[in-house]
């Protein structure tokens, strides 16, 4: 019998999460990790974001192997558009609640989590300047607690 191959949680996460975005508006480029975009389109772009442990699964341990961890990550999605300077601040509002009701009631992030219940919204940054056009973009942030087991290969 063949071993099953461990799926790493956070790239599940964020694989998942960017799918979302894209699904928002797919008007918009969808991105990862990239800060230096041109402002001729619009994009709703993934960042990793940060992460840490906040603790060992209890229990019984094997000496040979490491135990399971818990880790919360915080990735960010950013959507960038250039709009009429009346319409960005809407714009983006609407962007944001669509972008946080998809999230939170998606079954596959919640699976991916801590007992299938171990996300929420973090926040959400808006920014806009003025250029020919006014530009604006909004990030959101989730905080995602999975389950690190790091005896497990990839």
């Amino acid at each position: 019998m063949a071993d099953a191959v461990y799926e790493d949680p956070r790239e599940a996460i964020l694989a998942r999460l960017l799918e979302l975005a894209r699904s928002i508006d797919d008007s918009f480029e969808a991105r990862r990790n990239e800060t230096g975009l041109p402002d001729t389109s619009k994009y709703v772009v993934l960042f990793d974001g940060e992460e840490h442990a906040v603790g060992d699964i209890p229990g019984r341990r094997n000496a040979a192997e490491p135990p399971p961890q818990i880790v919360e990550m915080t990735p960010e999605v950013q959507f960038r558009l250039a709009a009429k300077a009346k319409d960005v601040g809407t714009a983006l509002n609407a962007l944001r609640i669509r972008l946080i009701a998809a999230v939170l009631t998606d079954p596959v992030l919640l699976a991916l989590t801590v007992k299938g219940t171990s996300m929420r919204f973090a926040g959400s940054n808006t920014a806009t300047e003025r250029g020919r056009s006014m530009e604006g973009g909004i990030g959101v942030a989730f905080t995602f607690a999975y389950l690190l087991r790091p005896a497990r290969e990839v």
